[in-house]
C-alpha cells in the first residue's frame, strides 16, 4: 500500500508539472530558423556559434532529436530588437520559450575562430529543449548580458518533450564524448584559450560528466584552460555530484552552483529519482555541500530570494544575468538583492565584476 501511494503521489506531481510546462503555447518550430530579409525594426545583431550532435532535418533547415555520429558547426546571426522587453520581467512564463528572433544569416563552418584575445563561453542547455528553443534562449541571454566572450551553444539531442525525461538522460550521456571533443578541439586550436563552461539543469550533469571524463583521460591540459564552471539549477543527485567532483579534483576556481531551494522542476526530478535530493535545490547547510565548500571544490549561491521568470522557478539564473548586465554598480546591485555571498566569491577568486 505504501508503494502504491508513493507511486500515485509521483504520478500526481508529474502530471501537475506537465500541465505547468505545456500551458505555454507556441513553442518555435524549425521554420523559425529560416533566414529573414528586410527587417525594418531597429535591432542589433547577435552572432551565436552552434555545435550540435543532433541530426539535421530532411529539409536542411533545423536539427532534430535524432543523434548524429559527428558534430555539426554553424554560425547564426540573429536580429534582437533594441526595444525588446527582458524575458525576466515577464512573470510566470517559461523563460524565453516563446520568444524568437529573426535569423538574418546562417553559415556552415568547419572550425571555431576568434580574435587574438577573445575568450569562449559555452552554454549547455537543459532537458526538454529543442535546438531552436535553446538557440533563442541563449541569444536572449547574450543580448541581455552584453556577453564579451565568443558565445557557443552546445546543443545535445534532447527530445524537446516533457515526457522525454528518461530519453533525455540517455541523450545527455550520448553527448558526453562530443562535449569533451569540443573542449579538446578548442584547446588544440587555441593553446592559450580561456573557457567559461555554463550548464543548466540536465545540461549541468552533462558538463560535470565531461569534466570527469577529461580527468580520467588524463587531459589536464584541457581542464587547465577552463577558467570557470557555472552550474545553474543542476539536476544531479547530490551524492553522485560529490563523487563526480572528487574525481575531477581541483579546478582553476571552485565550481559556482546557482541554486534555488524552491525549484519545482527539481522537486519533480527528485521524486522521479527515488526522493534523492538534487544538487540544484540544496543550501549551504547541507552536510554534503558543506564538505565540498570547505574543500574549495564548489561555491553555492542561493538565488531563492530573486523573482523567478518561470512558474517552475527553474530559470532564476536569467534574472541574475539581468542584474549583472544592467547595473553599472554590479556589486551594489548584488548587495541590494541579498547576494553578498556572490560578491565575496568574485573577490575570493579575483574576478572583477564592476
Amino acid at each position: 500500500m505504501r508503494t502504491s501511494s508513493a507511486s500515485a503521489l509521483r504520478c500526481m506531481i508529474w502530471t501537475v508539472a506537465i500541465a505547468s510546462l505545456t500551458a505555454c503555447a507556441g513553442r518555435p518550430d524549425a521554420d523559425s530558423l529560416s533566414t529573414a530579409q528586410g527587417i525594418s525594426e531597429a535591432h542589433r545583431e547577435v552572432a551565436i556559434i552552434t555545435v550540435t550532435d543532433r541530426q539535421p532535418d530532411d529539409a536542411g533547415v533545423g536539427y532534430t532529436a535524432k543523434r548524429s555520429t559527428r558534430l555539426h558547426f554553424e554560425r547564426f546571426t540573429l536580429a534582437v530588437p533594441v526595444t525588446r522587453q527582458l524575458s525576466v520581467t515577464v512573470p510566470h512564463t517559461r523563460a524565453s520559450s516563446r520568444e524568437t528572433y529573426p535569423v538574418t544569416k546562417r553559415e556552415i563552418i568547419t572550425s571555431i575562430n576568434r580574435s587574438k584575445y577573445e575568450e569562449f563561453l559555452i552554454y549547455v542547455h537543459g532537458y526538454n529543449d529543442s535546438f531552436q528553443e535553446s538557440l533563442f534562449r541563449f541569444t536572449g541571454i547574450v543580448a541581455d548580458g552584453y556577453i564579451r566572450e565568443v558565445p557557443i551553444l552546445f546543443s545535445w539531442p534532447s527530445e524537446g518533450s516533457v515526457a522525454g525525461y528518461i530519453a533525455d538522460r540517455d541523450a545527455a550521456t550520448y553527448a558526453r564524448d562530443d562535449l569533451v571533443g569540443l573542449l579538446a578541439h578548442l584547446r588544440a586550436r587555441y593553446p592559450d584559450v580561456n573557457i567559461t563552461l555554463f550548464g543548466h539543469s540536465m545540461g549541468a550533469w552533462l558538463v560535470v560528466e565531461a569534466l570527469r571524463q577529461l580527468k580520467l583521460s588524463h587531459r589536464d591540459d584541457v581542464l587547465h584552460r577552463i577558467g570557470q564552471v557555472v552550474l545553474a539549477s543542476p539536476d544531479i543527485e547530490i551524492d553522485l555530484f560529490r563523487r563526480q567532483v572528487e574525481a575531477i579534483g581541483q579546478l582553476a576556481r571552485p565550481i559556482l552552483v546557482l541554486n534555488s531551494t524552491d525549484d519545482r522542476a527539481l522537486a519533480v526530478s527528485r521524486l522521479i529519482g527515488g526522493s534523492r535530493m538534487r544538487m540544484g535545490s540544496v543550501g549551504e547547510d547541507s552536510p554534503v555541500a558543506r564538505q565540498m565548500i570547505e574543500k574549495k571544490a564548489i561555491q553555492i549561491v542561493d538565488l531563492t530570494m530573486l523573482p523567478a521568470p518561470d512558474s517552475m522557478k527553474h530559470n532564476r539564473f536569467i534574472r541574475l544575468a539581468e542584474i549583472l548586465s544592467k547595473s553599472e554598480d554590479k556589486s551594489g546591485a548584488l548587495a541590494r538583492n541579498g547576494m553578498v555571498d556572490l560578491i565575496q566569491y568574485f573577490d575570493r577568486v579575483d574576478i572583477a565584476i564592476d
